[in-house]
């Protein structure tokens, strides 16, 4: 049960303080008639004595006007949409977009653009990138195109006896088997071989410039090659920057530069030997010497031999043509005797040419 606290305190005729458990009131005004103000506001109070009955109102009520009124709803803007047509087109080195008419996007779409086609860009650029660092991953595989067979040579029709020049058939044919027999005394058609070397070499797509002098005799291929220089390497390695959608080149420093240049000889002159070999079984060895044109010491330019590789037949038949995808060309040329060596820097030594 609760307990009640009142005590009233008169201070001046009709002014009375009215104290309670729940605080302090002022009362004016005679009894039957007063007014009492405390915490909990102003009120009034009328009342008959000696009857019980009594009115009591609060005075001080707030208007309804000072009720703050709740500001209006302000309308949610719509969600932005990707335009139908969205084409993505890079400009120097940079993603941008474009609407379906040609136009340039709003970049508040961007970062809608980049939310909802996250894995789509990340695939393009990276595709670019590949595309852009391509140039000098061919340089380094150009030896993968190696026949796993080895091709015939037609020797020369010249002075094959043909049937009009004889009364019967019985002697063309016995001047025919003379003929091939002294075809076959005579060994090789040297002449034959050289062209068909020269042809399938012509036909084999370059990408630096490269330039082969060929020389055969006694079944020794001997191949003098012009390299490229290390100067017509790429400079430049790119990655993508998936954050602001552009593209980032890195100069290669002169260790990597020198590092690809020795993968694209090693690559270039595997790929030589291949396919000589591929021409005819007639070629028995082939003997390469390859040369670059750079400054020496005294700073004007000269050819300097780089590597050299002498390799017979059998010896290039131990290797797995069907796996020269898992083969450092590097690694083979140094197993098959190949004389290729660089210094700490990665710059190719001179090599004794082979004659």
């Amino acid at each position: 049960m609760g307990f009640r606290f009142s005590k009233r305190i008169s201070i001046l005729p009709g002014v009375r303080l009215n104290l309670s458990g729940s605080g302090a009131s002022l009362s004016i005004g005679p009894r039957g008639a007063s007014i009492t103000m405390g915490k909990r506001g102003v009120y009034g109070n009328v009342g008959i004595p000696g009857t019980g009955l009594s009115y009591r109102e609060r005075l001080d009520k707030p208007s309804r006007s000072s009720t703050p009124s709740r500001p209006p709803a302000v309308p949610t803007p719509p969600e932005p949409q990707i335009p139908n047509g969205l084409v993505a087109r890079i400009v120097e080195d940079q993603l941008v977009f474009l609407d379906g008419e040609g136009q340039s996007i709003a970049p508040a779409l961007i970062p809608l653009i980049k939310r909802t086609m996250k894995d789509e860009l990340r695939e393009f650029l990276q595709e670019n990138v590949d595309a852009r660092n391509g140039a000098a991953t061919s340089l380094t595989t150009i030896h993968l195109d190696i026949p796993q067979t080895v091709g015939q040579i037609s020797g020369s029709s010249a002075g094959k006896p043909s049937r009009e020049q004889f009364a019967s058939g019985e002697e063309h044919m016995a001047a025919l088997m003379a003929w091939r027999a002294a075809q076959a005394n005579a060994g090789p058609d040297l002449a034959a071989i050289e062209d068909a070397l020269l042809q399938r070499l012509g036909w084999l797509e370059w990408p630096r410039e490269t330039n082969i002098a060929i020389s055969f005799s006694g079944g020794r291929l001997l191949l003098d090659v012009d390299l490229p220089e290390i100067e017509d390497m790429p400079s430049v390695k790119w990655s993508a920057d998936f954050t602001q959608l552009a593209f980032r080149p890195k100069e290669l420093t002169q260790k990597e530069r020198a590092a690809l240049y020795l993968d694209h000889v090693c690559s270039l002159l595997v790929r030589l030997v291949g396919h000589s070999m591929a021409v005819a079984e007639p070629i028995h060895t082939v003997a390469l010497s390859a040369y670059t044109q750079r400054s020496g010491a005294i700073g004007q330019e000269r050819d300097e031999y780089v590597a050299t590789l002498s390799v017979d037949r059998p010896a290039w038949g131990e290797v797995n043509l069907a796996s020269l995808a898992e083969i450092e060309p590097q690694n083979l040329l140094r197993h098959l005797g190949a004389k290729i060596e660089t210094n700490s820097r990665g710059i190719l030594l001179v090599q004794t040419p082979l004659t």
